[in-house]
């Protein structure tokens, strides 16, 4: 059956994936009554995505990027995003591993001006190599994929990249109390976005590495996320694009912090929170993760019909934000991921009909294009977790 493999990949944490035979039977896994629709919407949508966001590298054969700005530049982010992308994919896209290592490639010839092993957080569309430090997403993203890539495809060399770059995000991203810097260029203490917060690769890590450092971080993310809910936003349970430690505890951070007037707010960072927390709930089964989930679905309940009313950002009170009567899919796709982790088959239904028509940019088009790769798989699967 197209798929079986993938929705073992997108539900099992490292240990069980070493595990597990290849191939897999079609017979191991059973399906929702709709999963064959929704397999077929989310390759349509990867066919989009594809064809419209993955080109080749200007200057480097064989080599690919994820158009970032429709010109050609790229992010790191955007790496990150298409090498999970591509992996998850393999199933059903012969050319997913020319396109995986296309990617891999692309990435290694950007080395941060800090930390070789990162990825430089910006190319120009020339491909000029520039001098500039990371972003911590990008390589989270970049490492887990690596680590899937040699699950799906056994090749020695991917786990040894993971590995490598594990080890440098250990070192220059993590801080010694666990928390995450923003990037390698961060040397200030007490600064974390929550949206770096990935317990699913940060469990996988611990497994490939043996490095008790990731229950430490997986510990910590999980932590500032209670303290943010509990001390800034009871009733709606959202969380902040950036925190700051303060007095001993972490709050959000105020306006012009990093990038703009929003970032002590649920803006365009956080708005991936629900789907990096709801797939730890799907996959891992974390009480942790299933508690700073219910406090946001349930404001969202509370105060929304229908996925298409959730505003492009709000104040943690739960007021829109300025300018943001308008809906997106990188605001509304990780909901359902978030709903699906918490069985609210309702608004994961409404939200996967919503996503698999929505064509935006690329950003909230590839946020909604892993949150719909979620949203296809049935959550049954964590049976076979050790």
């Amino acid at each position: 059956m197209k798929g079986t493999r993938v929705a073992l990949l997108l539900s099992l944490p490292l240990a069980a994936l070493t595990a597990l035979p290849l191939p897999l039977q079609a017979a191991e896994v059973t399906h929702d009554p709709n999963t064959n629709a929704r397999e077929g919407a989310v390759e349509s949508y990867y066919c989009f995505w594809k064809g419209k966001y993955l080109i080749p590298s200007v200057r480097f054969p064989g080599a690919w990027k994820v158009d970032y700005n429709g010109k050609g530049a790229t992010v790191s982010e955007a790496m990150g995003y298409g090498m999970l992308i591509t992996v998850f994919m393999a199933d059903r896209d012969p050319d997913a591993k020319k396109y995986f290592d296309g990617l891999d490639a692309f990435r290694k010839q950007f080395p941060s001006s800090i930390n070789h092993a990162f990825m430089c957080w910006k190319i120009p569309a020339n491909e000029k190599p520039p001098r500039d430090d990371s972003a911590t997403d990008g390589d989270l993203d970049m490492a887990y994929a690596l680590l899937l890539a040699h699950h799906r495809w056994g090749e020695e060399h991917y786990l040894s990249e993971a590995k490598t770059l594990i080890g440098n995000i250990a070192v220059s991203l993590v801080r010694p109390d666990g928390s995450l810097r923003l990037g390698d260029w961060n040397e200030m203490p007490g600064q974390t976005r929550p949206s770096d917060f990935m317990p699913t690769h940060f469990r996988a890590f611990g497994v490939a590495t043996g490095d008790p450092v990731w229950e430490k971080v997986e510990s910590r993310c999980y932590a500032i996320l209670g303290e943010l809910q509990e001390g800034a936003a009871p009733r709606t349970g959202l969380v902040p694009d950036f925190a700051v430690q303060k007095e001993g505890r972490w709050v959000p951070v105020q306006s012009g912090f990093l990038e703009g007037h929003s970032d002590g707010d649920y803006y365009y960072n956080a708005c991936r929170v629900p789907w990096r927390i709801g797939w730890a709930e799907l996959a891992l089964k974390d009480g942790r993760a299933g508690k700073v989930l219910k406090p946001l679905m349930g404001w969202i309940g509370g105060v929304l019909h229908a996925p298409e009313e959730f505003r492009a950002g709000y104040h943690l009170d739960g007021s829109p934000v300025r300018n943001s009567d308008f809906e997106t899919a990188c605001f509304i796709a990780p909901t359902g991921v978030a709903a699906k982790a918490l069985g609210n088959t309702g608004w994961e239904e409404a939200v996967f009909s919503y996503g698999e028509k929505k064509h935006e940019d690329y950003y909230s088009d590839s946020v909604n294009m892993l949150c719909l790769i979620l949203m296809s798989e049935k959550p049954d699967i964590r049976k076979w977790l050790p």
